[in-house]
């Protein structure tokens, strides 16, 4: 054969190729909006149903074997689940127990795909049961990371949450990453699990972002057991640590954190003396106002800032006080304001009224 007919030959495969190839892609999409269609009909069918139902219609639900469609009933349980409470959710929950949507979820939620997976996880919120809690566990623990945190998701809605340990192992020994969902779940667990988060910050093999993730979490439990071991936080090496610790302190907003918070407004990392500026800021601390004064002088820009709106935060509640403050700002200050000191320095003479 010549080499214009191999050619020849090739170029005619390669279009044979590439219209094979978009017949298949536009045939793909256009079977995709069919059945995105035909379960939009479905919905509509069955999503009245379950309305009238819910808003008192007696008698069994009559979803014309729709039932069976455990992604369709996924969808709508989810949708509706967030909806719903008291005596309304709980004849929902029975009149498709009776048609054993429970059963296909959980059928589901073991064998379909990652995404009605999901979908399965989000929707057995519906159906507080010991076969729930189970099928949810299971996937909590062997699924894929996408099912794993929806599957702890509606664990935790549902008041069976895993321990603090477990959720955290999954984190350090698995392929869990601390992001803000996690953290999210691990502050909404927490909040019926303090002892066990207490005892977990005692661990020596937490890494420092796991570590300050947990500290948030007391913190925003409101817990007053949370007070002594985010104390002792503050007295870590770490620095990432104790300036998650006060943070968290910020959160918690407890009486007693005083001497930490002075403390910290002196700390030898910037980090640390930056969220003691904010805590004196969100906490109201008024007998800091010398501190926070002398971190307007600080070296770092952030800490000035930051110093800066906290002492236009107080003016506020005690103008008075922090213009005796101002005027005798050279002598409260840690060391020399440097040029980068004055802005903040003048901010906060604007915010009491022109004192310089």
């Amino acid at each position: 054969m010549s080499p214009l007919a191999l050619l020849w030959t090739a170029a005619i495969a390669l279009m044979s190729f590439s219209l094979a190839t978009m017949t298949a892609l536009i045939g793909a999409r256009v079977a995709r909006k069919q059945q995105k269609a035909r379960r939009a009909a479905r919905r509509a069918l069955v999503l009245p149903e379950m309305i009238h139902h819910i808003g008192g219609l007696t008698g069994e639900l009559k979803l014309s074997g729709m039932e069976k469609d455990a992604v369709l009933m996924a969808e709508v349980v989810r949708d509706l689940a967030g909806l719903v409470i008291g005596r309304e959710r709980t004849r929902l929950m029975e009149a498709l127990q009776r048609l054993g949507v429970d059963d296909a979820l959980r059928r589901l939620l073991k064998r379909g795909s990652s995404n009605h997976r999901v979908l399965a996880a989000e929707a057995l919120a519906l159906f507080p049961a010991v076969e729930t809690y189970a099928a949810l566990q299971r996937a909590q623990r062997q699924d894929s990371k996408r099912v794993r945190l929806a599957a702890l998701r509606t664990l935790i809605e549902l008041e069976r949450p895993p321990s603090i340990e477990e959720m955290i192992d999954g984190v350090i020994g698995g392929d869990e990453h601390p992001s803000l969902l996690f953290s999210d779940l691990l502050n909404r667990a927490a909040r019926t699990q303090i002892d066990g988060a207490c005892v977990t910050l005692e661990r020596t093999d937490l890494p420092a972002a796991i570590r300050v993730m947990v500290m948030q979490a007391l913190g925003a439990s409101g817990d007053e057991l949370a007070l002594r071991p985010l104390l002792a936080a503050t007295h870590a090496d770490d620095a990432e640590v104790r300036a998650g610790a006060l943070a968290a302190l910020a959160t918690l907003g407890h009486p007693d954190i005083g001497p930490a918070v002075e403390a910290a407004l002196i700390d030898k990392d910037w980090r640390v003396r930056l969220k003691a500026v904010e805590c004196v800021r969100k906490l109201g601390l008024t007998d800091f106002f010398a501190a926070v004064m002398a971190c307007a002088a600080d070296d770092v820009w952030w800490v000035r800032y930051r110093a800066g709106q906290t002492l236009m935060s107080l003016a506020d509640d005690d103008v008075a006080k922090l213009k005796i403050f101002a005027k005798d700002a050279v002598k409260l200050m840690r060391r020399p304001p440097t040029a980068g000191a004055e802005p903040a320095l003048q901010l906060a003479a604007q915010a009491m009224g022109g004192v310089s």
